[in-house]
């Protein structure tokens, strides 16, 4: 899973025990994050009007909860136009949805720019209206038998196509999803979302699956090489629900616990 999409992730998670617990907001910062940042919409005074922007998690955490918070969910689309565009910062189209006292419902949309000097990462988080938002908050089903499903076939076609280095890829997903804890994650020493141990396997399973990026990703020479034995299609469809699976498990193993 790219960094954008795990952040947003980790800090919804953590907003979202936080107010379980009555707490304060626990969000550690990556190394390759220099600076968060969340800007809110204008706000109306008497005479004048506020444009607030939070430092930090934490302070983002406290404003949002000054105005009213009273749930949270993060959201991103299970299907998109062109998957090689994943490998690009700023196209995961995820959110973070606020769902506020008086039916109120706002959400924030992340922007990352890297810092040369700092080599890192600065990222700005800026908050829109949801002013046509459904009633109801959006519920997701456990998708482990599905996701287990695409798995075992595109780790078959994987071989089929002699990329065997990714069927071991999607190996250990399945694996994840049967109960391993040799989480994909640890390696790159990120902190996990305080999330469920069930959520966590099928987030860890995700996490290991999401393998839609540049170069040696799954979007790089797997694609040529199903169409040079007549397999593009299967490539493509396979991978499409892949994809689908994917983030319907990011969608429940962090929104539904």
């Amino acid at each position: 899973m790219n960094g954008q999409m795990y952040q947003i992730c980790c800090i919804t998670a953590a907003v979202k025990k936080a107010l379980k617990e009555k707490s304060v907001l626990s969000y550690t910062p990556l190394k390759y994050e220099n600076r968060v940042e969340f800007q809110f919409l204008p706000e109306k005074k008497l005479f004048s009007t506020k444009k607030y922007k939070a430092e930090d998690a934490s302070a983002w955490y406290k404003y949002c909860l000054k105005k009213g918070l009273r749930d949270i969910k993060f959201l991103a689309p299970v299907a998109v136009q062109d998957r090689n565009l994943l490998s690009f910062s700023n196209t995961t189209q995820s959110s973070i949805v606020c769902f506020y006292r008086g039916s109120k419902v706002t959400y924030f949309t992340a922007n990352w720019e890297f810092d040369s000097a700092q080599k890192a990462w600065n990222i700005l988080y800026t908050e829109q209206e949801w002013n046509k938002a459904p009633k109801g908050k959006p519920h997701f089903e456990n998708n482990s038998d599905s996701f287990k499903s695409v798995l075992t076939e595109i780790k078959e076609f994987a071989q089929r196509i002699d990329c065997d280095s990714f069927a071991e890829v999607f190996q250990k997903a399945l694996d994840i999803l049967l109960g391993s804890t040799d989480y994909t994650d640890i390696k790159y020493n990120r902190p996990f979302p305080g999330i469920p141990k069930q959520n966590l396997h099928l987030f860890e399973a995700a996490s290991t699956a999401d393998v839609f990026g540049a170069m040696g990703s799954w979007n790089d020479s797997p694609p040529y090489m199903a169409y040079k034995k007549g397999m593009d299609k299967e490539y493509d469809s396979l991978s499409a629900e892949l994809l689908k699976q994917v983030r319907l498990a990011m969608l429940y193993a962090i929104n539904e616990w």
